[in-house]
């Protein structure tokens, strides 16, 4: 953005000092041709704008045209609401236990109840919103990366169904650990992809981002200075559906596999301003994780845990993602903009329209030279 008032070309406004010598040398020859009218004393003398108006229609011409070439430019600021995108990860536990009924009857199983939560939330969400998909047992998988398109978003969420008997359903169903450390940190991985190129992390930058959550449970997590520069994290959402228990995950054997300490997870996202849903079928959740993640006096929490009843339902888990959507709101965003106009092209139409007169006044009779 250039500064108010600013010539892109300044040195072109030289030209403006050449105006007046094309006049001066033309004044000769003008005044000789008006003289042999004076001397006919029947013809009256040629008013000033016969005698001038060609001459003043050229060199507002000219002036203009060197305006044009200079080109002025300016920025053009206003104010404009617009309605808040939201980042969301909907991440669903798929591990065997999902199979077992859920209360209410009619035959379906916790999974279905999920699902059908899952694809109500997608309807309540705006249109602009962001929304993506992870699916985990003992592994998680990217199931769609964040999309606008609710009817892609939906056709993916059906390989998760069990009427579906997908290569996904049936590989995931068959893990019978509920790896939530491993698929919240995927969710947090696929928003660090979504950033512009400047901001994200090499692959490197990453494995040494993911190996520093390792172990035992960090009193602060370091934010990459790329991260930090990005302001990244504000309006963005991970909801995580299990039914499994909630571990820390900072055992040694989970340090082989590489997979993060969850509460370093939270902290993390915390943060970063990413704010996690658990919703939680099994009240068996970690302390620690309890205590990163649901909120405080002060503010800090990074969400909040749902806890569902023992008479588990979909009506339930329906009135649980409502209160997710309340909590997510959208909202009306005030933006001020600028922008860069030049006025190139008024002068150059003015150029073009003065020309046009100009060459009228000189082929009409009434302004022909004697």
């Amino acid at each position: 953005m250039v500064p108010d008032g600013n010539f892109e070309y300044p040195w072109a406004l030289m030209l403006l000092f050449g105006i007046p010598l094309v006049f001066y040398r033309k004044r000769g020859g003008t005044a000789r041709a008006f003289s042999a009218i004076s001397l006919i004393s029947s013809v009256p003398e040629p008013g000033w704008f016969r005698r001038h108006g060609p001459d003043l229609l050229g060199g507002l011409f000219l002036a203009t045209a060197v305006l044009g070439i200079a080109n002025f430019r300016y920025s053009a600021s206003w104010q404009g609401t617009e309605l808040e995108s939201r980042w969301i990860m909907m991440v669903q536990d798929l591990s065997g236990s999902m199979n077992r009924p859920a209360g209410g009857g009619g035959g379906k199983t916790l999974g279905d109840a999920a699902l059908a939560g899952i694809r109500a939330f997608i309807d309540m969400r705006e249109a602009d919103d962001l929304i993506g998909l992870i699916a985990f047992s003992s592994y998680a998988k990217l199931i769609s990366p964040p999309t606008f398109d609710k009817k892609v978003l939906k056709q993916k969420l059906g390989l998760l169904d069990r009427t579906s008997d997908s290569v996904i359903f049936r590989e995931l169903t068959a893990g019978g650990a509920t790896n939530a450390s491993y698929a919240t940190w995927l969710a947090l991985c696929t928003f660090f992809m979504l950033l512009p190129e400047e901001h994200q992390l090499t692959f490197e930058e990453m494995d040494d981002f993911r190996y520093a959550l390792l172990g035992t449970t960090l009193e602060s997590v370091s934010i990459p200075e790329k991260l930090r520069r990005a302001e990244f994290g504000h309006g963005m959402a991970v909801v995580l559906f299990t039914d499994g228990r909630i571990e820390a995950g900072k055992s040694d054997a989970d340090v082989r596999k590489g997979l993060p300490n969850f509460v370093n997870v939270i902290k993390l996202m915390r943060k970063l301003g990413i704010k996690f849903y658990l919703i939680a079928l099994n009240r068996d959740v970690h302390p620690d994780v309890r205590s990163a993640l649901e909120e405080r006096p002060d503010g800090e929490g990074a969400g909040r845990i749902f806890y569902m009843p023992r008479g588990f339902s979909p009506e339930k888990i329906a009135e649980v993602y409502e209160k997710i959507h309340r909590m997510e709101k959208n909202r009306l965003l005030v933006r001020f903009y600028k922008k860069q106009k030049a006025t190139r092209g008024i002068f150059a139409l003015a150029a073009a329209i003065l020309l046009a007169a100009y060459g009228f006044l000189t082929v009409s009779p009434g302004f022909r030279r004697v």
